[in-house]
């Protein structure tokens, strides 16, 4: 028989002792009242040409508060300083409150688009790249007017840095970009490629998704912009969007009828003969009738009327992403939709001779759609039983 280790319960009781000990918290914590957590900043151009920096801070005291009176102190304090540069800046923000400032909580970074169109972003990011409090996981935007205007609003208990975020995280449209963070623009811009950045107005009093501003892959500025509808079509070249419903009726005088937009697959093929560059997109998508203001013509579910509505909506997909690319080509001659990154795929050694002059070189490619959709579903009307 084994012989019992007595020593064994005494060593156990140690452990636990010793496991207790350190969950007590850690020897460097600090307050969290003493702490400035950071959910978002914004940079703008001031009337000197300097960087006019503003940091939003959470107020923990406001939000924990349980009473249910509403509170009149804000969840947030903005606090703004001018500078050079941004790290100078932001310390001298210290100056202004006390406490120590805490940067590993913050999800956006929003760049005014005076500043954004006059200096170059990699030159004023800098910062966060090298921050290691920063994470790369936080998400960049230009805002169409002063970008620290986007960080107010009027609305009780919102924090403007975090409902952004939430907006941006939502699936059920087509006509906002995918997630744009700093990791993913670090690369980017130091590849020269051309790219987008979610577009911001708070012109109305509360942060609208407006478009998508164009970042120059040379000159890493802002030169342009596109609308809603435009990024609605890029999302469609791309194969990104996750949800949202497409117009499927061809006249205007034609009853309204939207397709929703269950699955989306793009596939860009480039094609490489002799000196001549050309590009193939496939476009798939399955889906449902969303909605069908035609009570007087045959049921929605019947064969023929799916096969018109499936047809109508190809022919809008299509038109969204000729329009796009007529404004990327002719418009700003600039590759925003990817088109670069499958040529160097397919064929490295031919984009290693265009890579350079890449977007002027695009300009001049010629690009054809095929769009194929189906319609699977007819939400709660109708059965495919009855075609």
């Amino acid at each position: 028989m084994q012989k019992y280790n007595q020593t064994r319960p005494y060593h156990l009781v140690l452990i636990i002792a010793l496991v207790i000990f350190l969950l007590t918290g850690c020897w460097s914590s600090k307050p969290i009242d003493d702490l400035n957590f950071i959910t978002g900043s914004a940079i703008d151009k001031d009337g000197d040409g300097k960087l006019r920096s503003t940091l939003q801070y959470v107020i923990p005291k406001a939000i924990g508060n349980n009473s249910s009176a509403p509170t009149p102190q804000k969840p947030y304090i903005n606090v703004s300083e001018n500078g050079i540069a941004l790290e100078p800046t932001g310390w001298e923000t210290t100056l202004k409150r006390e406490g120590i400032i805490f940067g590993s909580h913050q999800k956006t970074v929003i760049i005014g688009e005076a500043l954004a169109r006059e200096r170059n972003l990699r030159e004023f990011t800098d910062l966060y790249f090298r921050d290691i409090d920063i994470r790369g996981s936080t998400l960049i935007f230009i805002s169409k007017g002063p970008a620290d205007q986007v960080l107010e609003t009027k609305e009780p208990g919102v924090i403007p840095a975090l409902r952004i975020v939430e907006i941006a995280n939502q699936e059920l449209t087509t006509r906002i970009l995918r997630h744009t963070s700093l990791m993913k623009i670090w690369g980017t811009m130091n590849s020269g490629t051309s790219f987008l950045l979610q577009r911001l107005d708070s012109s109305k009093g509360e942060v609208e998704f407006i478009g998508a501003a164009i970042i120059h892959g040379k000159t890493n500025k802002m030169v342009g912009s596109l609308n809603k509808k435009e990024v609605e079509g890029i999302s469609w070249i791309t194969g990104e969007g996750k949800g949202g419903a497409v117009k499927a009726y061809e006249k205007a005088g034609e009853r309204a009828t939207y397709y929703e937009i269950e699955t989306m697959k793009s596939k860009i093929q480039p094609h490489v003969k002799g000196n001549r560059i050309s590009f193939t997109v496939k476009i798939e998508s399955e889906g449902r009738i969303a909605e069908y203001w035609n009570p007087y013509l045959k049921p929605a579910f019947k064969n023929k009327n799916v096969k018109h509505i499936e047809k109508a909506a190809e022919k809008e997909v299509k038109r969204l992403v000729e329009t796009v690319t007529k404004k990327m080509q002719k418009g700003y001659k600039v590759d925003v939709a990817g088109f670069g990154n499958q040529l160097r795929i397919k064929y490295p050694k031919v984009w290693e001779d265009v890579r350079k002059d890449w977007d002027k070189e695009f300009s001049e490619i010629p690009i054809t759609y095929d769009v194929n959709i189906t319609i699977k579903d007819y939400g709660m009307i109708g059965s495919k039983k009855n075609e």
